[in-house]
């Protein structure tokens, strides 16, 4: 990974993040690398948050897939555009991060 940023958003009444990644070559994302990003981002800031929008490229700007990824962890997700969208409850279901 060579970056990563994330900014407060409000959806509705939940409060969350909005995640940009930015990736060395064109691999897709793994479901490794998906695991490691929406469990830092579950356990970041109180409150917690009760929506991730992620969005991934790599160093020219191109997006990649995270859908694959989400689907390899079971997780719920919608797609976004070139992201996806993963609510708290679906993070706690599929990775068991629950507090």
């Amino acid at each position: 990974m060579v970056s990563a940023s994330a900014k407060q958003s409000v959806s509705g009444f939940s409060f969350g993040w909005l995640i940009d990644l930015v990736l060395s070559g064109d691999a897709p994302v793994s479901s490794k690398e998906l695991s490691a990003v929406l469990l830092a981002a579950r356990h970041a800031g109180d409150p917690d948050p009760g929506h991730l929008y992620l969005y991934a490229t790599d160093e020219a700007g191109a997006s990649l897939d995270l859908s694959t990824a989400a689907s390899e962890l079971g997780i719920r997700y919608s797609t976004m555009g070139d992201g996806i969208g993963v609510v708290r409850d679906a993070i706690d279901d599929a990775l068991g991060t629950g507090r």
